[in-house]
């Protein structure tokens, strides 16, 4: 421990800070100036705090700084007095109480704080305190200076087509150009320029990414497409972007956004000056420049835009939501997660456990208690299957979801994984999905008889006379035509009974022609528009692919002038119409069969579709009212 004149030396901790964008306070230069101080003026180093690359415009982020604050201010501290270089480094803090009042923490706590390259060192006379004052000013004001002339600057080289930052968009590409504009490189993710006398301007990437743009605009604008389902869409087509990752939510938000797509660099949209808040800058303000041949047509860039800002959610306070609650259970006598997202004036149960934590505490905001469900342990639901299993020998997906002493099966699924892993785990025998269909078909069997389909006794003579007299009738066989006609069992019970359809056409004595006839003989029914269509083979079974565009078009008006409006779940409860997926695959899109089925997206939130409202009716004239 070094002394000056006899007298012990001072422990002392010294606090370093360099941004990055002033090199001349190195670490190291800050570092020399404080121990020369500290050999003439009897201080002994013995703790080092340093933010490196840290700004001083608060302190945020500045660890090391509030690390020294909490030891100086703690009962015992390894220090006495903490050595800093000027003012500078102690904070560039915007309102210069805010550093007077950290160091007024310290010298409370009996810390001192020394400035090492200051003339008034550690004086607190009155004029010193002056002088200290205009100096934490005069940072403050250096970092507006500062701030001030980087933003002309931006704007000045945004307005020559160079771009300044900021993350670049899917399907677009950085270029590096020289001071002469010439090319040097395009960068790839995480590069940036070497020189400051380099520019960075914007490209148009691969094409088989533009062609992914292009094609995100047409599934939001033509299609109507949700962002959520042109994600899916995307990846189910192997889309991938960066990192080989499909494209996200918010990057497919980002393309529909971004005025790149229409050759248009854009800059100065928000702003954020000295740390402070991001604030959106008024449109007259942006610098709009014109870089490339846009890539997709403006008229569908703005269309896209108006729908966006249509799909803009509405601020929901605590408040708000409590109303629009009431008012539906109100209406409804009760609430649930189901009715919230149907109706028009509550927002999504998402934003609702967003604000209140659960749907249970907004529940009871609203006076509404929600009934208690009962508890599913895992040691039960074993339980439950174990004695599922002895009163009927088997499980199924079914009979779990009839047992009144089981959960859903979406409910097991969720806590084992699967039905066969929660049967392994109960120890029960979990057969192979071929062994299940054979014990199906015998339990069939046995209830029914052998010769029974749907309740229906055939014997081989019967099951053959209905061959030939379907025959007889269409003049062909298929399976098509077996499993649609109606009057017949299907194809799968002939193949059961005969083994195979050719079997039991050569037992019907049908000719079995060849498969370039079949084909041929199916070509020309398509053409002359003579294919069977199906009806529902009995009560309650649902329509498949194979029915007609215009039959499941009807069935969809004919549910919307019923309901009011359709949705995915009201076509999943409908017994007449196919699935919602099934709509999908065979529309595209449940958007593109609305608009075929002639029906309108009505207003409000969430989107719904229904008919389009009636024309006003022209008032009649009233009775004896004449005419001039």
């Amino acid at each position: 421990m070094s002394a000056l004149n006899g007298e012990a030396a001072v422990r002392a901790a010294q606090y370093l800070r360099m941004s990055s964008d002033n090199q001349r306070y190195s670490l190291e230069n800050q570092q020399n100036a404080i121990a020369e101080y500290a050999g003439h003026h009897g201080f002994n180093i013995v703790a080092s705090y340093i933010d490196a690359g840290k700004s001083g415009l608060s302190l945020k982020g500045r660890d090391a700084l509030k690390q020294l604050l909490s030891d100086a201010l703690a009962a015992e501290r390894a220090f006495d007095a903490i050595l800093v270089l000027d003012v500078s480094r102690w904070g560039r803090f915007q309102n210069p109480d805010q550093a007077a009042h950290y160091e007024f923490l310290c010298r409370q706590a009996g810390v001192r704080v020394v400035y090492c390259g200051e003339p008034f060192g550690e004086d607190l006379a009155p004029t010193t305190t002056i002088i200290k004052h205009l100096k934490r000013v005069m940072a403050g004001e250096y970092s507006r200076e500062l701030s001030a002339k980087l933003s002309r600057a931006h704007h000045q080289q945004a307005r020559l087509g160079f771009r300044q930052g900021g993350k670049m968009i899917y399907g677009f590409r950085r270029l590096l150009v020289d001071a002469a504009g010439n090319p040097r490189q395009v960068l790839n993710r995480g590069e940036g320029k070497a020189l400051s006398s380099d520019k960075v301007m914007v490209i148009p990437g691969p094409p088989e990414e533009l062609a992914v743009v292009r094609r995100i605009f047409r599934l939001y604008v033509h299609n109507e497409l949700s962002i959520p389902r042109i994600c899916t869409r995307l990846a189910r087509s192997g889309v991938t972007g960066y990192d080989d990752k499909p494209l996200g939510h918010m990057t497919v938000r980002n393309i529909l956004s971004d005025e790149l797509c229409i050759g248009q660099l854009t800059y100065n949209t928000t702003t954020k000056k000295l740390q402070s808040p991001t604030v959106k800058t008024p449109e007259h303000l942006w610098i709009r420049v014109p870089v490339f041949d846009a890539i997709v047509p403006p008229s569908l860039f703005r269309k896209a835009q108006e729908r966006l800002s249509r799909a803009v959610n509405p601020v929901w306070d605590q408040e708000t939501i409590i109303a629009s609650l009431r008012s539906l259970l109100a209406r409804k006598g009760r609430l649930s997660t189901k009715l919230v997202d149907e109706a028009k004036d509550t927002p999504c149960w998402g934003t609702v456990i967003s604000r209140f934590g659960s749907l249970k505490a907004a529940y009871r905001a609203a006076g509404f208690q929600p009934p208690d469900r009962k508890h599913w342990s895992r040691e039960a639901v074993l339980a439950g299957l174990r004695k599922l299993h002895a009163a009927e020998g088997h499980v199924s997906t079914s009979l779990i979801r009839q047992a009144p002493a089981l959960p859903s099966p979406e409910l097991v699924r969720r806590y084992f994984g699967s039905v066969p892993d929660a049967l392994r785990e109960a120890g029960l025998p979990d057969p192979t999905p071929s062994r299940t269909q054979y014990e199906t078909w015998q339990r069939r069997k046995a209830a029914e008889g052998g010769e029974c389909f749907h309740r229906v006794r055939w014997t081989d003579a019967a099951l053959l006379r209905a061959l030939r007299q379907l025959y007889d009738r269409y003049g062909y066989i298929t399976i098509s035509l077996l499993d649609r006609n109606g009057d017949t069992p299907s194809s799968a019970y002939y193949i059961k009974r005969f083994g195979s359809i050719a079997k039991a056409r050569t037992l019907a004595k049908v000719p079995v022609p060849t498969r370039s006839e079949i084909m041929s003989a199916a070509r020309q029914r398509m053409k002359e528009g003579t294919v069977i269509g199906r009806g529902p083979r009995h009560a309650g079974q649902r329509p498949q692919l194979w029915y007609r565009s215009d039959a499941i078009l009807l069935g969809l008006k004919r549910l919307a002038e019923r309901e009011g409006r359709v949705s995915s779940t009201l076509i999943n409860e409908e017994p007449g119409l196919p699935s919602a997926p099934t709509f999908v695959t065979h529309f595209g899109s449940l958007s593109a069969a609305y608009k075929l089925a002639g029906l309108v997206r009505l207003p409000g939130r969430p989107p719904q579709y229904g008919l389009p409202p009636a024309p006003p009716r022209p008032k009649c004239r009233a009775r004896g009212a004449v005419l001039t």
